[in-house]
């Protein structure tokens, strides 16, 4: 699993893509108990248990389904378990390394830096996604960000409208 881990590493630091991932169930699976623990955790600092596992799955079923239609629309469905593991498993990483940032919005949210941080982690996490779907399909990187770009947009959306935020009282 080290040797995993490092490798999901690698791809948030471009030096490896989905392809380097072996065509395993067993990475599959690992990548979706890591993402979903992960997402877990920090859906929970805002939101009860329940809602926090409901919102979990949703963004899990979410980049699963983004990524057989990709696959799907580029006919390249063999590359599915590769891609699949390789975007929830360096989400949940980059979701681990935002962990203390979120904690520090969730007390303070309008600490500048833990704000600025959070940017970063986004930005990084966009390009991240963007890189593995270049090598997913085989098109420019700039391609890519502009399909993860609409794709992100999409997703948030979609949460918005599963889970609207709770307003506070009057």
């Amino acid at each position: 699993m080290y040797a995993y881990l490092t490798l999901l590493f690698n791809i948030c630091l471009f030096k490896k893509g989905p392809q380097d991932i072996p065509q395993s169930s067993l990475l599959f699976r690992f990548s979706i108990i890591g993402f979903a623990i992960i997402s877990y955790l920090l859906i929970q600092l805002s939101v009860d248990s329940f809602n926090a596992l409901l919102q979990a799955s949703a963004e899990l079923s979410i980049i699963i389904s983004f990524t057989g239609l990709l696959l799907t629309i580029t006919n390249k469905l063999n590359r599915f378990l590769q891609t699949a593991s390789a975007l929830i498993g360096t989400d949940a990483l980059i979701s681990l390394f935002a962990m203390p940032v979120i904690a520090t919005l969730s007390l303070d949210n309008s600490n500048i830096l833990a704000s600025l941080v959070m940017l970063a982690l986004m930005i990084w996490s966009w390009l991240v996604t963007a890189h593995i779907v270049r090598h997913a399909i085989n098109k420019p990187f700039s391609f890519a960000a502009g399909i993860v770009f609409l794709y992100l947009f999409s997703a948030f959306k979609i949460m918005g409208i599963l889970f609207p935020p709770i307003s506070p009282a009057a």
